[in-house]
């Protein structure tokens, strides 16, 4: 069966519903998992299916906050999206009327054109599943519906067919259902594929007598039994594809199915995860088996990981960037910040934005950098902040290294100060370094030394007040107690 060409198709996507049980003021549809909006998910698996369709997004509560965000994904960029304002929210039926009513489907309203109709809150719905209901409608069809069996149905309209297994006759909702109807298993799913001139038509002839007063898309079922036209049907196996998003636990459900597929997917690559149910991996992250993850382990946003890495337990980055053989032990934390090849960083390390480890080097347990560049080959062992500063290669850190790199003015209109260390300085114990300062190659600073000035490069430095011993002084001092 061959595809319908892009000008007869299109997709209308409902996502004006406030969502009321999800106790939120934000709109349904932009309540995240995998760190994303739900409407991300139905939108990319549209994209995937085919970059070229026309989608018409009915947008309704906080129709401003969901227009900005789409506008400002990179990935729609390049989608055909017209915004379709419901101003009432009065049913599906409604939401798909405006749809039709507007310039965008004036397109899509001949008997050449189809329209699938998609929910904006069902984030797990395959491309394949879009793919298949797109396929052309008969002659003799005037819509398709999508369903499923649940062996629990609460909530979901029911299919009632002419007799086992014979033709839909029509959707009955959950409320208006009667005891005999609520014992079919056989769901409506919300997803449907409609003539254009069927559709239009239809939709302005729906009755909103019913339990909740609204105009309900599934009426239009029973609308083309009665005029003799016929509904094709795919029945969809897998269920968790076509959950619902209603409220916060449904949204967690969601977001835990969604998970343990990336996660799944990636283990048959080569990851090795040591305990899957604790670990977190956002779409977005990429990885380069074989690597080893730990439990706690959180991955979120543009984050990459090289060939032969062991993420260690409780470790959280977010657009990190981390090269092959890399050892980020327990703990560690990092953001917007690069590691290189076969670094070893923690435990219980922080890498803020603007961060970047070269290979070979150590950031040790309670080491803190901020906006900081470290050389290859350099070891900043423990219980050090470095921040705006840049270190060069086969630098040694000692213990209790703090860069001063903030004093309230502002030189050349930044309140941040820069600390340079090159190559192959040796950094005493408990220093620090009052920025703008420089600290020139192989040089050598004393333990307990505070730097105010640039040092030369192989210069010995000491900046520390003389010590002075009172031989039994300590004795007075006790005494005077």
């Amino acid at each position: 069966m061959t595809q319908q060409g892009e000008r007869s198709f299109g997709i209308v996507v409902l996502a004006a519903g406030l969502g009321k049980r999800m106790r939120s003021p934000l709109p349904k549809v932009l309540h995240e998992i995998a760190g994303k909006p739900l409407l991300f998910h139905i939108l990319n698996q549209i994209r995937e299916s085919d970059s070229h369709a026309s989608i018409a997004l009915v947008v309704g509560n906080g129709r401003e906050k969901v227009e900005s965000y789409v506008r400002s994904e990179k990935l729609f960029q390049d989608l055909k999206i017209s915004f379709v304002v419901q101003s009432e929210q009065l049913g599906t039926g409604h939401a798909a009327k405006c749809a039709m009513e507007s310039e965008w489907g004036n397109q899509f309203s001949g008997a050449q054109n189809s329209v699938l109709i998609l929910p904006g809150d069902q984030p797990l719905i395959p491309s394949e599943l879009i793919h298949q209901m797109r396929f052309p409608l008969s002659k003799s069809e005037a819509a398709r519906l999508l369903t499923c069996e649940r062996p629990e149905p609460a909530g979901y309209g029911r299919i009632v067919r002419r007799g086992a297994g014979g033709p839909v006759i029509r959707i009955v909702e959950d409320r208006d259902a009667t005891e005999k109807q609520k014992q079919i298993r056989e769901v409506s799913t919300s997803i449907y594929l409609f003539r254009g001139d069927f559709l239009r038509a239809s939709l302005k002839r729906l009755s909103n007598n019913n339990a909740q007063k609204e105009y309900y898309l599934t009426d239009l079922i029973e609308a083309a039994t009665r005029a003799r036209k016929k509904v094709g049907v795919l029945k969809w196996k897998n269920q968790e594809d076509l959950l619902g998003i209603n409220d916060p636990w449904e949204l967690a459900q969601a977001g835990k199915i969604l998970n343990e597929r990336l996660l799944k997917a990636w283990a048959l690559k080569g990851v090795t995860l040591i305990d899957p149910q604790m670990v977190y991996i956002e779409p977005s992250v990429v990885l380069h088996p074989p690597l080893v993850l730990h439990p706690g382990v959180h991955l979120r946003g543009e984050t990459e990981i090289g060939t032969g890495a062991v993420i260690g337990p409780n470790v959280v980055l977010k657009n990190v960037v981390i090269g092959q053989h890399v050892q980020l032990q327990t703990g560690t934390v990092a953001t917007d910040s690069q590691i290189g090849d076969h670094a070893n960083v923690g435990p219980y390390a922080h890498l803020r934005p603007g961060s970047s480890v070269g290979t070979h080097s150590k950031i040790g347990n309670f080491v803190e950098l901020k906006k900081t560049t470290i050389g290859s080959q350099t070891s900043v062992a423990h219980l050090s902040y470095l921040g705006d500063a840049e270190v060069g290669k086969k630098v040694n850190i000692g213990c209790g290294f703090v860069t001063c790199n903030f004093d309230g003015r502002v030189i050349e209109g930044q309140r941040k100060h820069k600390t340079i260390i090159e190559d192959e300085v040796f950094m005493g114990s408990d220093c620090q370094t009052i920025a703008p300062v420089k600290i020139g190659k192989g040089a050598y600073i004393a333990s307990g030394s505070t730097i105010t000035e640039d040092v030369e490069p192989g210069a010995f430095s000491i900046a520390r007040a003389r010590q002075v011993n009172k031989l039994g002084y300590a004795k007075r001092l006790k005494n005077s107690e």
